[in-house]
């Protein structure tokens, strides 16, 4: 009977030993979690502050081109402006997954994202349009800000922000990268099928009517962009206030913003805004930059910003990579599986947006395909983004025990 005891009681010792959390081997595997887990949210920053230089440093150089365009117009240099452009969009498409979290680029007020980067936008409220009505007639004659003298005797940075976003109106955008988009390209009134961007003429910044007041009003919105967007560089700054802080947070804390902007970006923004949208109304308008066509690579990079974080590296401007501990790195210490299928996913994307970027014209793309057609290139690549989405709100919930939602 003793005996009996005796063993019983050994084997209650051992199981206990062996279930504890301070056991050599949890202790180490605890400690792996953890040490990962930093090291992801530091990679994380380190990857923020790398991609918004970038994004900087080219939008300074838009402004620069812009700038040279204004004080001499000539084709040439039109040309370059709108080139400029397309390349500060490169590496600001990288930033869109550090959003949706109060960080510092959208915090409670929204701004300064509303002043960098909002879309679509009434395009009349700015400047003349094909139908020569000038913009939506409102009761304080708030339109056409380019030839409405009377309104607007003055331009001023303070006259543009204080009409975007008027009256609750998302559409009412005076300011941003859109908004320069369309003062360099203009209007796309053509055919989708004719696979053209805006045709603004560089005349219209010689001798069309108000064009001085033009060149003045595209050198605002320049100047406004590089400020608005060094307002963000700043706060993710060695030493920085915000950066200090969000290091500082629990490390669960951390991730799950982090997880919270690019889940919601993959499923609700990408996959629903900016591409669902476009395809349910079948209108080119909805295009994320329709003038001058450039959707496809908005497409591209937005989801390029989301891959960079699940493995962990940003190739920047001149070549170079930041790299350091992945998502699947962190994902991979709870769950090999769920690992290995968000690892699979994210290439899918990643094929699928490829080819929307290489077969351009976003606009001409969509025609013909409906919403609930999987089978289609772009709602094909809609449903591989959803499913990533739901995957790294799931990671998010495996790695922190926190809930994402992955909507907007």
């Amino acid at each position: 009977m003793r005996k009996l005891i005796a063993l019983s009681l050994t084997a209650v010792a051992l199981t206990l030993t062996s279930c504890s959390s301070d056991s050599p081997d949890d202790n180490g595997q605890n400690t792996a979690l953890e040490n990962a887990k930093s090291a992801f949210v530091d990679n994380y920053v380190n990857i923020v502050k790398a991609s918004y230089d970038d994004a900087l440093a080219k939008t300074q150089d838009l402004k620069t081109a812009i700038d040279a365009f204004v004080a001499a117009p000539d084709a040439g240099k039109f040309d370059a402006a709108k080139q400029a452009w397309l390349d500060a969009r490169e590496p600001y498409g990288q930033t869109e997954g550090y959003r949706f979290y109060d960080g510092p680029i959208d915090g409670d007020g929204g701004e300064p994202e509303g002043y960098i980067n909002a879309w679509p936008l009434d395009e009349a409220l700015i400047d003349y349009v094909a139908d020569g009505t000038g913009g939506q007639q409102g009761s304080d004659n708030r339109q056409n800000i380019v030839n409405n003298t009377a309104e607007y005797p003055t331009l001023s940075k303070t006259v543009l922000r204080d009409i975007t976003g008027y009256n609750e109106n998302e559409s009412n955008v005076t300011l941003g990268y859109h908004a320069i988009e369309f003062l360099l390209w203009g209007q796309d009134s053509s055919a989708p099928a004719d696979q053209m961007t805006g045709q603004r003429a560089f005349t219209d910044y010689t001798t069309a009517d108000n064009a001085d007041r033009r060149g003045q009003y595209l050198k605002l919105a320049a100047e406004i962009l590089v400020e608005d967007l060094k307002s963000v560089v700043d706060q993710w700054e060695e030493g920085a206030t915000y950066r200090k802080e969000f290091l500082a947070l629990e490390k669960n804390d951390a991730i799950d913003k982090i997880l919270t902007g690019v889940a919601k970006l993959s499923k609700g923004e990408l996959a629903g805004e900016r591409m669902t949208t476009a395809v349910k109304n079948q209108d080119q308008e909805d295009e994320h930059s329709c003038f001058s066509d450039n959707t496809h690579r908005d497409i591209y990079l937005n989801a390029q910003s989301i891959n960079n974080i699940i493995n962990g590296q940003y190739k920047k401007v001149d070549g170079t990579t930041i790299s350091g501990t992945s998502l699947l790195d962190v994902l991979k210490l709870v769950s090999t599986e769920e690992s290995a299928a968000l690892e699979a996913t994210a290439g899918t994307v990643m094929t699928k947006v490829q080819a929307i970027s290489d077969a351009k014209f976003f606009d001409n793309q969509i025609i013909g395909e409906t919403i609930d057609n999987i089978s289609k290139p772009v709602m094909s690549a809609v449903s591989s983004l959803e499913k990533q989405g739901d995957e790294l709100a799931q990671a998010g919930k495996t790695i922190t025990g926190k809930n994402i939602d992955p909507r907007v």
